[in-house]
């Protein structure tokens, strides 16, 4: 029995269905491993321009006048890119959706506005799952899984073009994918 939310969050794809089209499964990222790159890089800029800033600060009482400027400024920098950071994380974990369906997989996401990203089941040639040392660390069971076909085939230019990144228990969760991936593909091929 699909809980309320299950079926919220498969009715977030029905804009994009076709009419014979069913959700199969739905996942959501994994919101603390999404979070700590966030919070990881609001560490690293922190450390390195709020120092620089209090020592801008400090030559200025030694009478450099445009220290001062340059303190102030890698402030407002700092704390510029650290909101937009956040903001950017916010939006993306409660808008990032994964989903697949009796004929594709799909990526919804966006920051302002919702995009959809699909790729047919037919399609699909290759499956990987990585797990990061970063995953391994948090302990945080998570990792990503990324679909690979002829024309978005798996290399390192193009690794997070479909990918469905940060996905709690990724073996478990790549291993039912590729199974309905291969239960598709056979019965195809036994029409």
């Amino acid at each position: 029995m699909e809980s309320e939310k299950e079926i919220e969050d498969k009715g977030l794809f029905q804009v994009v269905l076709d009419d014979d089209e069913e959700v199969v499964q739905v996942i959501r990222p994994h919101k603390g491993r999404a979070w700590f790159g966030t919070i990881f890089t609001f560490v690293v800029l922190t450390l390195v321009i709020v120092p620089f800033a209090i020592m801008m600060m400090v030559f200025r009482q030694q009478g450099d006048g445009d220290s001062l400027g340059a303190g102030i400024g890698a402030l407002v920098f700092w704390a510029l890119i650290s909101a937009l950071g956040f903001v950017a994380t916010a939006l993306w974990s409660c808008k990032t959706v994964y989903a697949w369906t009796n004929k594709r997989v799909l990526i919804r996401t966006g920051y302002i506005g919702v995009d959809y990203k699909s790729l047919d089941l037919n399609m699909v040639g290759a499956l990987s799952v990585n797990v990061t040392m970063v995953d391994k660390l948090l302990r945080r069971n998570t990792g990503t899984i990324a679909f690979g076909s002829m024309a978005s085939p798996m290399t390192t230019q193009n690794a997070s073009k479909f990918n469905f990144a940060f996905v709690y228990d990724p073996y478990r969760v790549y291993k039912e994918v590729k199974g309905y991936i291969d239960q598709k593909k056979s019965a195809q091929v036994a029409k």
